[in-house]
């Protein structure tokens, strides 16, 4: 390339790292022309658009890219992350294949592989691949660099002390909880270590000698184990996953306060959560705006509406005055122990793809969970159920951005109940 493209190349792939990927577009698009290597310029447009959600695009950019320099490993990569984020299954295994093939040591492209045996139900097949995430661009932030060995579940544990530790979210913490109790059970002294905010909502949880949150001191500890690696250590398979649910409770002094606040039921309680963390980068496709999820607060039904999520955004806020019929509780709720107290109060939880989600699932509670087209790989494919949740129920998108078909389902599902 000459100085020009490099110079290019160079301030994008700034914007990129620091997530600035409009302004990363903007410079990629004035290097092409200029760059004597055009498969890496379409690369880098490609892996922008990528990230920009704007799948078709870069399906296109990459398509090129790889046409000129198949052996592009990452250029491979990025097409096939955009092919299955179109659904485009028959396309995109090909894609990684070439990928792994050209790099198996490529943390991206085992990540991305992992991604889709995971959401296919391969699970024995992809909890390996998955470890690859720690050493991926994005998710090596998640990496804790401990002197002590991580366990893989060969290692003996009677007598030893084991940090398990959060890594991600707090639905992610929420769902594999589920094996700490199964660690305790051969023979170790379990340190759990959570993200702020989430101890209160873990009274009386079983398993964990020491619960601590991110930042505190730790103990000593001879091996570690992040939460989202304790699959791989116990080689889950689809029948295999410790599914007995609940084995998290709501803290009793929470909920009688909350009792109290809520007075007598006038119909059925049917808590929701329209919105979740406005910084996850998913959350465009996983949040619903308030003044379309209406659809499903009718008055009509006779059920009572109640909000649980801690945080109303501005736009919602002004359709909110519009609902008499619900309940706003983000101004009391301080915790998730807040959230879990509320849920237990509940008669059915209706929930985007958030922490809230996971959280009635392991209370055992009734919940709906509200997924966009292409989710997160842990709801898989083509079902209506969850493996993890027994009491879940999951409602679909049939293709991107159709809320509407979601929720038309949902409150059809909510007039039966009023029935």
């Amino acid at each position: 390339m000459n100085e020009f493209a490099v110079l290019m190349g160079q301030l994008a792939l700034e914007s990129v790292l620091a997530g600035r990927y409009a302004e990363a577009e903007t410079v990629v698009k004035h290097s092409i022309g200029a760059a004597g290597d055009a498969a890496y310029v379409l690369y880098l447009l490609g892996h922008i658009q990528y990230h920009l959600r704007r799948h078709e695009e870069a399906v296109t950019a990459l398509g090129l890219s790889v046409a000129i320099d198949p052996g592009q490993a990452s250029a491979q990569n990025d097409l096939a992350a955009a092919l299955f984020a179109l659904g485009r299954e028959a396309e995109a295994v090909p894609a990684i294949e070439r990928a792994l093939a050209a790099r198996p040591d490529l943390a991206e492209a085992r990540e991305t592989w992992s991604i889709e045996l995971l959401r296919a139900g391969r699970l024995r097949e992809g909890w390996p691949h998955y470890e690859a995430r720690f050493h991926s661009a994005l998710g090596a932030r998640h990496r804790r660099d401990f002197a002590q060995p991580q366990w893989r579940g060969a290692e003996p544990l009677a007598g030893r002390t084991i940090l398990l530790h959060a890594e991600q979210g707090a639905g992610d913490t929420f769902q594999f909880l589920r094996y700490v109790p199964l660690v305790a059970a051969l023979g170790a002294t379990v340190v759990l270590e959570v993200l702020p905010g989430l101890r209160a909502a873990m009274a009386g949880f079983d398993g964990a000698a020491v619960v601590i949150e991110r930042g505190e001191a730790l103990p000593a500890f001879d091996l570690h184990c992040p939460l989202l690696s304790l699959p791989l250590a116990f080689a889950t398979e689809l029948d295999s996953i410790p599914a007995e649910v609940p084995y998290l409770a709501a803290p009793p002094d929470r909920v009688a306060t909350w009792r109290a606040r809520l007075g007598p039921r006038a119909g059925k309680r049917v808590g929701v959560v329209f919105s979740g963390n406005p910084a996850h980068p998913d959350d465009q496709r996983r949040s619903i705006p308030l003044v379309q999820f209406a659809r499903l607060l009718s008055p009509a039904a006779g059920h009572e509406f109640h909000i649980l999520q801690n945080e109303i955004r501005p736009g919602d806020r002004f359709a909110l005055e519009l609902l008499p019929q619900v309940r706003d509780h983000s101004g009391g709720i301080t915790d998730f122990a807040d959230t879990a107290a509320l849920v237990s109060l509940m008669d059915l939880v209706v929930s985007v793809d958030t922490a809230v989600a996971h959280l009635a699932g392991a209370l055992g509670w009734p919940v709906w969970t509200l997924l966009p087209f292409r989710p997160d790989w842990r709801w898989m494919t083509g079902r209506d159920d969850s493996p993890w949740y027994p009491t879940m129920w999951l409602f679909r998108q049939p293709r991107a951005g159709d809320w509407e078909s979601v929720l038309e389902a949902a409150a059809g599902r909510l007039d039966e109940m009023s029935g």
